[in-house]
């Protein structure tokens, strides 16, 4: 027999039975449409997600310091604390000399203070954060909307948080507060009340200072992407160095006797141009003696994670294609009782063993490859179904849309592939089992 003979006779052969071929065709494409969908949910979490997370301030941007910084939470330790190391002062020359490396996008002292803000007779407790001016052009102050940028270092305006707006309760439509004043107030010494510390009233030196600016823009985050800049109100570095306030930092520093120990800031923000060079500028920085702190470095934490979901995604599809090839051996085993009397005239005219395998490798690869086409049709739907269904969910969350499955080519091509083949090793015992009929026995049972 030619080997278009075998597969005409392998075509010819499943169509005797359609419905139990549909059926196992089906258990087959459930089986691939599973896989498929598995394997395509662990590549776009672990590629688009990633890629998600590096394009924004998270894994972008790092914070440096003279102090020692610690996020880890132990209970020994404080977020910023003193070890007994050589300091290394954070002056404007080091600023500087940041700034120019080919690598950094943008570098600035981080200026964060405490207030109370009032706006429409509403009030909430947030912070004040310079911003320089080349920050315009960057996420996610590229997108303010409705306002803008300032123009300025000095003007007298801020940009607001939609996050603090939400917080305050207030509902106004936010084209309708740009140009309005906002409250800020802030505590600061009172040199009036000095001489009641010791009093029996116990009453602390401060009072509050209020100063009032214009609203300039509103932007709008999420804190899966703005960073440090999630939260809060932003001001021009010296509108916000004209606004009083009691700065902790620097009266535990004088307690201690180690005013000007740690230079003129206490934190810089440091941005780098992509995320493929925020290691390099981290190992530069630390080698000039300061602590470092950035999320970036746990991306490889993510992508071990992400790694592990893409290996148990895969086994939980394997485990439904492996279910789909008891439905294969069932199937061609049953055809191998309906046809033991053809296959007896099929070797006693002269087929061969070998003839009699490939006519069941066939039915098995046809079955196979029916069921991967159109399991991979049915995954990219439901794919497609559940990734809209989990963006209309976290769109807001992560301030985007993000394509969950990615369902390549390669996973197309492949799992069609896959399919053919795991069903041909699931016809290996059925057609082993053919071959061996013996002709004689065949016909005389018939």
């Amino acid at each position: 027999m030619k080997i278009s003979d075998i597969i005409l006779i392998a075509a010819d052969n499943l169509k005797r039975n359609v419905f139990r071929t549909v059926l196992t065709a089906f258990g087959v494409a459930v089986g691939i449409g599973s896989l498929s969908s598995m394997i395509s949910l662990g590549k776009g979490v672990s590629t688009n997600i990633s890629k998600q997370m590096e394009s924004n301030d998270l894994f972008t941007g790092l914070t440096m310091s003279s102090r020692s910084i610690d996020f880890d939470g132990s209970s020994n330790k404080t977020i910023l604390s003193d070890e007994k190391k050589e300091t290394v002062p954070l002056t404007d020359s080091i600023l500087n000399e940041i700034r120019s490396w080919e690598e950094v996008a943008t570098a600035f002292a981080e200026q964060i203070k405490p207030a109370t803000i009032k706006l429409e007779g509403k009030s909430a407790v947030t912070n004040i954060k310079a911003i320089p001016l080349e920050m315009s052009s960057f996420y996610p102050f590229n997108k303010i909307n409705p306002g803008s940028f300032y123009s300025s270092e000095s003007e007298p305006s801020v940009i607001l948080s939609k996050i603090v707006l939400d917080k305050m309760g207030i509902t106004t439509a936010p084209d309708s507060l740009i140009g309005q004043n906002i409250e800020i107030i802030t505590r600061v010494f009172d040199l009036d009340k000095i001489d009641l510390i010791t009093s029996k009233k116990k009453q602390l030196p401060v009072k509050n200072d209020t100063t009032i600016l214009k609203i300039k823009g509103i932007v709008q985050t999420s804190s899966f992407s703005a960073g440090i800049f999630n939260d809060g109100i932003f001001l021009p570095p010296l509108t916000c160095s004209f606004i009083p306030s009691i700065d902790l930092r620097n009266v535990y520093d004088i307690i201690n006797g180690e005013q000007g120990k740690y230079g003129k800031y206490n934190t810089v923000h440091v941005r780098v141009k992509d995320f493929s060079m925020l290691k390099t500028v981290k190992l530069r920085i630390e080698d000039k003696g300061f602590s470092v702190f950035s999320i970036g470095d746990k991306l490889e934490d993510f992508e071990k994670i992400f790694f592990m979901l893409d290996t148990v995604l895969a086994v939980i599809g394997s485990i439904a294609l492996i279910i789909s090839v008891f439905g294969i051996v069932n199937t061609l085993i049953m055809a191998i009782y309906e046809r033991r009397k053809e296959i007896g005239i099929m070797k006693s005219l002269g087929a061969t063993a070998r003839q009699i395998k490939f006519i069941f490798y066939f039915e098995a690869a046809i079955i196979g490859f029916v069921g991967g086409v159109f399991g991979v049709l049915c995954g990219k739907l439901v794919s497609q179904v559940s990734g809209n269904i989990a963006n209309s969910q976290l769109g807001n969350f992560i301030d985007s849309n993000i394509e969950y499955f990615a369902f390549s080519w390669e996973i197309v091509f492949f799992s069609i592939l896959f399919s053919v083949a795991v069903s041909i090793l699931a016809s290996i015992y059925p057609a082993d089992k053919a071959s061996k009929i013996d002709p004689l026995n065949a016909l005389r049972r018939e």
